[in-house]
């Protein structure tokens, strides 16, 4: 089973929020700025001609209109869009009705680096590509042209900017690509065994207390399992094969165990030889599960204490099993696990190489000394 902790939902898409933190910044750097243009207007400092001032007006009271709806993150792409389509009229729109500014073309390549983050690269090369061929088109007939030196130079500067614009925004892309993916590397290591490859501790914990929830709103009682899984004496492994050794049974010990439960059914390693097998919410009713769940600890039994081949070397290993049924009235993950950890113990007790039911005793149950030491 793949790890189910319930992953940040804005570490799965890093640049998404990225992207969502610039679009808000635009809207309101470009609502601020066209509200001073209209407000220069006004005082008589920076007259933009009717025709411009009122698309200046529309323009700012739409980028404060897009801004308030930017927290709802399913809009980002139709908001994104018509800022870039807004701006590129509105940047049009000076060029045309403002003849006397001559810099009114500085616009175009904000909306270009903009467009690159916003929307992506294709959209990037489209504005790039229509800025251009706008600004080309509508010079001859313009009041004040500008010269065939100064076209020129703005079709270089603009594909310039979209050159760098494009880099920028690739890489950005890459590098949260590779932040996203160490996060869930990090997150996988976090979940799972290194050795074994299989779920440890936490995601066991995790996985048992969403079993315990299912079951607690479950409209019938529905009764799981829990095994707690000990090697007998695998210390002696260590001591003969090297931990080399011991690493390579605990492999094929894994393997095992998996190779005997369901694809729904968890096996963990809590850490040395112990493990954990969790069988959820299987059986409607207590004696159904715990006559199932025998069954599944025969064939462990069976399985795991076959002869291991070690380095060329046989090994005779056998495993002790604990087994506990759930829910108990106000069961929690812990309680579970520790009564399965007490009739693992009550196993040992008996001659080891065989199976101990819990009879619901919460405490751990006590070893001699030199037991805990090569158990």
């Amino acid at each position: 089973m793949p790890p189910t902790l319930q992953a940040p939902g804005l570490a799965d898409d890093g640049y998404r929020v990225f992207q969502l933190v610039f679009l808000r910044a635009l809207l309101g750097a470009a609502g601020g700025v066209s509200a001073l243009f209209v407000l220069a207007d006004v005082m008589g400092i920076n007259h933009l001609g009717e025709t411009q001032l009122h698309g200046t007006v529309v323009y700012c009271l739409a980028n404060l209109a897009m801004l308030s709806l930017t927290w709802r993150r399913t809009l980002y792409v139709p908001l994104a869009a018509t800022l870039v389509l807004a701006s590129f009229a509105i940047y049009t729109l000076a060029l045309v009705n403002v003849p006397g500014d001559e810099l009114r073309i500085v616009w175009y390549f904000l909306g270009i680096g903009g467009s690159y983050i916003l929307l992506g690269r294709m959209v990037g090369l489209v504005f790039t590509v229509a800025s251009i061929g706008v600004i080309l088109a509508l010079n001859p007939g313009l009041p004040i042209p500008y010269s065939r030196l100064s076209e020129v130079t703005i079709t270089l500067a603009l594909v310039a900017c979209s050159i760098i614009s494009l880099a920028v925004t690739a890489y950005a892309q890459r590098v949260y690509r590779q932040l996203v993916e160490a996060n869930r590397h990090l997150r996988s290591l976090s979940l799972v065994d290194p050795l074994t490859g299989l779920p440890n501790r936490r995601l066991l914990d995790d996985r048992l207390r969403q079993t315990l929830a299912e079951g607690g709103r479950h409209p019938q009682q529905t009764f799981g399992a829990l095994m707690f899984l000990d090697m007998d004496h695998f210390k002696e492994v260590n001591d003969t094969l090297g931990h080399q050794g011991g690493d390579a049974l605990l492999i094929e010990i894994g393997r095992r165990l998996r190779a005997q439960v369901r694809d729904s059914d968890t096996v963990a390693r809590l850490g040395g030889d112990e493990f954990v097998i969790l069988l959820p919410l299987f059986a409607p009713d207590r004696e159904a599960a715990l006559q199932g769940a025998q069954t599944v600890a025969g064939k462990l039994l069976e399985a795991v204490g076959r002869p291991y081949t070690v380095d060329g070397k046989v090994v005779a290993r056998s495993p002790s099993i604990g087994l506990t049924l759930f829910p108990e009235p106000d069961d929690t993950a812990a309680a579970v696990l520790q009564r399965a950890d007490a009739a693992m113990y009550q196993a040992k007790a008996a001659g080891r190489r065989c199976l101990r039911v819990s009879n619901h005793t919460p405490e751990r149950a006590p070893a001699a000394d030199g037991d805990l030491a090569d158990a």
